[in-house]
């Protein structure tokens, strides 16, 4: 089974002021860097979602081992974004939705969803507490619901509220994400 991670870098970080995928992160150049070596450390293939006026950020992507597309439609919201990815890699029997704003999450992490998903049509990480986090998988079943996503609405809304679908994660940064400059491990 082919799985590969979708990370989402489309965003214009309004709250964060600045361009935060360019924010320095300890051992990288910056934050987005950081999020895409953790994703192809899994050894899974990985695709970043851009938005328009990203080609340099394309470029970098491709340099650093990691395919890459600009979505058209970035700026309408999070769900064209997801749309957009699936739709490039409708190839691949399963996909993990990252957020290229948590760059915490581990190699591991991708790979403990992937095999999840061998098993099973959706995946979402939980806490020792049963609180979800992110990112998400989903197998080729839930193509068509994943493509029609648009605007603000993610495809968490589409994992069903079953237990089968909780992969236990002992790492409580599946719930932390990069808004505001605060939010770095040291100042901008």
């Amino acid at each position: 089974m082919k799985t590969g991670i979708i990370l989402l870098a489309a965003g214009r970080s309004t709250r964060f002021g600045s361009d935060k995928r360019c924010a320095p992160w300890p051992g990288q150049t910056c934050m987005l860097k950081a999020s895409i070596e953790n994703a192809l450390q899994s050894g899974l293939p990985c695709y970043v979602v851009l938005h328009e006026g990203d080609q340099s950020i394309l470029d970098h992507c491709i340099d650093d081992g990691a395919e890459a597309g600009v979505c058209p439609d970035a700026a309408r919201g999070i769900g064209d974004s997801i749309a957009f990815g699936v739709h490039a890699n409708q190839d691949w029997d399963g996909w993990i939705i990252a957020r290229a704003d948590m760059p915490w999450i581990t190699a591991e992490t991708y790979r403990v969803l992937a095999s999840h998903l061998e098993d099973h049509d959706c995946a979402r990480p939980v806490d020792e507490y049963g609180q979800p986090g992110y990112p998400t998988g989903f197998r080729k079943e839930h193509a068509f619901e994943l493509m029609q996503l648009h605007g603000h609405r993610t495809e968490a809304r589409l994992i069903p509220d079953a237990p089968y679908v909780n992969v236990m994660i002992g790492d409580s940064m599946i719930h932390s994400d990069v808004n505001r400059p605060e939010d770095l491990p040291y100042p901008a």
